[in-house]
């Protein structure tokens, strides 16, 4: 497994873990200004209270950041934007419901 595809594989697991959680705190985190506002710890985004999800959520988001760092300091800008890119993309396609 290649460099590029380990990022991809952990940002993807991060994200999801960061989507569950984001809804049981009742957050949209693809919202402008919502992913700095919880790094910034406010919790008021929250419409559930749930401190236990978000204080994981606060943490995770971190985690993802540094991870995307690595990346970009590893494979570069462009590989690590395309890891982010996929990530969310696998995110969406799990959590989209399925049409029958």
């Amino acid at each position: 497994m290649t460099t590029f595809e380990n990022f991809n594989q952990e940002l993807a697991s991060i994200d999801l873990e960061i989507a569950r959680l984001a809804q049981l705190c009742g957050i949209r985190m693809l919202e402008p200004g919502v992913a700095e506002a919880v790094l910034r710890g406010d919790s008021s985004l929250c419409n559930q209270a749930n401190p236990i999800a978000w204080d994981k959520l606060r943490g995770l988001l971190v985690l993802h950041y540094h991870v995307v760092h690595e990346a970009a300091a590893t494979d570069g800008v462009e590989a690590a934007a395309e890891s982010v890119r996929l990530a969310q993309q696998s995110v969406r396609d799990r959590l989209r419901p399925k049409q029958q």
